[in-house]
């Protein structure tokens, strides 16, 4: 009996490796893949798509996209992940809230609006990042208090994290269910001077991050990114559903995931 999967992708991530390997590789096993973008989210047409519906996943944080993901949910289809669980990391005040329920070590980081920016708390240099954004857009580096004057923020509230160059190497952690990869990756705020980058071995303090972070928001496709700081990590974020760079079999491990939540 054929699989039938639902995805539901926004657009800006159709051109990227992630969802569009693991729909090939969905394909391959052949399932049968409906896709659905946010602006088919808006009319009824998802609507027509459920009754032949036995597993949906997501890749998308538009608001249209999560509305339906929740409708599907409720409807009693499987869903990878749940709406509730992406918008916990969407909005970055409730994920750096959460964190703070994983007791795990991360950077010192405040929510506050720009005007109550120059009252923080925080050594500097310190980030600035926006509420809502992915893919490190919109993030300043100011480096001392000075350059509060440079700042033109737009939106009501911000989120201030002291800021760690180290090495200028992130290190990645993706998680897909029970599978997980680690790899060092170019930090997109700092010059990279790391002498190597690549595959990095999981063990069981990285293995205690995953399982923290997992058991608090409640995700099954998410990355969780870490800094190396003095011989230890810190998390600095979690995200749904990554691109799964640098991780070769990552499209066939989604789809088999996928296909395990489809209906019996």
């Amino acid at each position: 009996m054929t699989t039938r999967v639902l995805t539901l992708v926004d657009r800006r991530y159709r051109s990227q490796a992630q969802p569009s390997g693991m729909i090939a590789a969905l394909r391959d096993r052949g399932a049968h893949v409906e896709e659905l973008d946010e602006t088919q989210c808006t009319t009824d047409e998802w609507r027509d798509v459920l009754v032949r519906v036995d597993v949906a996943v997501a890749r998308g944080r538009r608001p249209g996209t999560l509305a339906v993901l929740a409708d599907v949910a409720a409807s009693g289809i499987p869903v990878v992940d749940t709406a509730a669980a992406v918008e916990q990391v969407r909005d970055k005040r409730i994920m750096t809230r959460l964190l703070r329920d994983t007791g795990l070590a991360r950077p010192r980081t405040v929510i506050c609006s720009p005007e109550d920016l120059a009252g923080v708390d925080l050594e500097y240099p310190i980030i600035v990042k926006p509420v809502f954004g992915d893919n490190a857009e919109g993030i300043v580096v100011l480096e001392e208090p000075a350059d509060l004057l440079r700042l033109r923020w737009c939106d009501p509230e911000l989120i201030a994290q002291e800021y760690r160059p180290g090495s200028g190497a992130d290190l990645k952690l993706y998680v897909i269910e029970d599978f997980i990869a680690a790899v060092r990756r170019p930090s997109p705020i700092s010059p990279c001077t790391a002498r190597s980058l690549g595959g990095v071995t999981v063990n069981d303090s990285l293995r205690e991050i995953v399982n923290r972070v997992s058991k608090v928001f409640g995700l099954r496709f998410f990355g969780v990114d870490c800094l190396e700081v003095d011989g230890r990590l810190e998390v600095l974020e979690v995200n749904d559903f990554p691109n799964y760079s640098s991780v070769p079999n990552a499209s066939e491990v989604l789809a088999r995931r996928v296909l395990m939540r489809a209906v019996a």
